[in-house]
């Protein structure tokens, strides 16, 4: 079976409209889901942990717990940014742990 081949039941988003409609309809599977309980989320910074933050806050914002761990191996800046966007711009839930000591010295030799 071919994994790279899309459901026919899945519509292709190619509009704005359809792609509001997907998240609205994510949201709300999300919502259902959730009710009011947390959720624990490891936000790496990356694209696949963003959207769904981004997602999740819509959909229960601070019952979502993000957690961001900066290993001291992040491209320069990337930490910060994860603060600034997450934190500051979309109020989230955030826990940033700053282990970079803990990493590096791990690896040192």
């Amino acid at each position: 079976m071919c994994l790279d081949v899309r459901s026919e039941s899945m519509e292709r988003i190619t509009t704005p409209e359809l792609a509001e409609k997907f998240i609205e309809e994510q949201i709300d599977l999300v919502r259902k889901q959730v009710r009011d309980k947390k959720v624990l989320l490891a936000l790496s910074g990356g694209v696949d942990s963003s959207v769904v933050a981004a997602l999740l806050i819509k959909a229960i914002g601070k019952q979502l717990v993000c957690v961001h761990v900066n290993h001291g191996l992040m491209r320069k800046g990337e930490s910060e940014q994860v603060i600034e966007m997450f934190q500051n711009q979309l109020e989230a839930n955030l826990i940033y742990i700053d282990a970079t000591d803990r990493f590096l010295d791990l690896l040192d030799g």
